[in-house]
């Protein structure tokens, strides 16, 4: 037990201390490099809070290593480009420690699991992905069960291997046609672990808080910095494709190669993007906003994937991005912002063609459908 910890929680300094820390989450949006609008800063204080829930749900709800569960992030939670067809779940773990994921395949399009570092509180030590496995390693048994052993030394069967530095498992689950497939069912136990959880360890708590900041702080700046890097590898308006390298740090899943890019769009303007996609299992293009979070595609058309797009007759698409519908029949909206961040993934392929980009008047656009 900590005295000093638990001094904090009896005065309530640890309050304090966390509201003082969190004060500098807001210094990333006044950053002046992201040439940021009013709408933009609003989005951006939007964020933060986002951010912070996501802090205090991973860190202040987390009973601990030993006693892991597979979690989503509460609604609204966005960042580095969530893909709008996903669905996200994650757990905490400990390098130290093995665990058994159980669960049942269901229909969802792609599933893929990962050992990460991914701990914004702690940034400067990120260190991307580890082991991955995906659904076309994963053996099955009858009805779609499976079970997956992780651990840093191999075990027979389906494994997902960690280092020193994994802190958690994410699964990505990617949907082709949301309204049609099933998420997989999963739970995880940790082999080494006894009894149940403590209701509470109040020493662990100022930790908690102040983990739950620099979450958001780290996180923020964390992607902040990456946008900017988008401007260095490409020209407003095109693509560059990231190595694999920075594709791993980033805790990208090694089957998804992601063309990366800024957009900004006159009123009167319009992107349009065409490429012949390779044999892949999936493939998609979303826009973000600047702070790279997906635009609301509940409500709005800002992502189109390859079992929802329409193709020409050669078997190549055309999207366009437009702030006003021109007729596209693959027209994706900007959802009232005039920049941002955008992405066309490739699952599952060797070849990832690069898609040719030009911006035209929004009246040249309508005459060329």
């Amino acid at each position: 037990m900590s005295s000093d910890a638990n001094e904090k929680v009896q005065s309530a300094e640890a309050w304090n201390d966390f509201c003082e820390l969190l004060k500098k989450a807001g210094d990333v949006i006044l950053r002046e490099d992201l040439e940021t609008s009013l709408f933009d800063r609003g989005e951006g204080l939007r964020y933060l809070g986002r951010l912070l829930r996501a802090g205090l749900f991973s860190f202040g709800e987390n009973p601990g290593p030993e006693f892991p569960v597979f979690r989503t992030m509460p609604d609204g939670v966005k960042m580095g480009l969530d893909n709008p067809d996903n669905y996200y779940v994650s757990a905490s773990i400990d390098p130290r420690l093995d665990y058994r994921i159980r669960g049942t395949r269901g229909t969802i399009h792609y599933l893929s699991f990962a050992a990460q570092n991914q701990n914004f509180a702690a940034r400067d030590k990120i260190s991307g992905g580890a082991g991955h496995l995906n659904d076309s390693d994963l053996k099955l048994g009858k009805d779609g069960l499976f079970e997956i052993l992780v651990s840093k030394n191999e075990k027979p069967g389906n494994w997902l291997q960690t280092t020193d530095q994994t802190r958690q498992i994410l699964i990505r689950q990617t949907f082709l046609h949301r309204d049609k497939e099933q998420p997989v069912e999963v739970e995880i136990e940790c082999l080494q672990a006894k009894g149940n959880p403590s209701p509470l360890q109040p020493d662990r708590v100022p930790g908690q808080l102040m983990g739950a900041a620099l979450y958001a702080t780290g996180c923020a700046q964390w992607f902040a910095d990456w946008v900017m890097e988008f401007s260095e590898k490409a020209p407003i308006n095109d693509f560059h494709l990231p190595d694999l390298e920075k594709h791993r740090v980033m805790g990208g899943d090694p089957n998804i190669r992601m063309w990366l890019g800024m957009w900004n769009l006159a009123p009167d303007e319009a992107l349009i993007i065409e490429a012949m996609p390779p044999q892949c299992d999936y493939w998609n293009f979303q826009l973000a906003n600047i702070w790279a979070e997906s635009l609301d595609w509940r409500n709005h058309r800002v992502h189109v994937n390859s079992g929802g797009a329409h193709y020409r007759e050669d078997g190549s698409f055309q999207i366009v991005v437009a702030h006003e519908d021109p007729g596209a029949e693959n027209w994706i909206e900007t959802a009232g912002h005039h920049h941002g961040v955008m992405a066309l993934r490739w699952v599952r392929t060797d070849a990832h063609p690069k898609p040719s980009v030009r911006v035209v008047k929004i009246d040249e656009a309508r005459a060329g459908l």
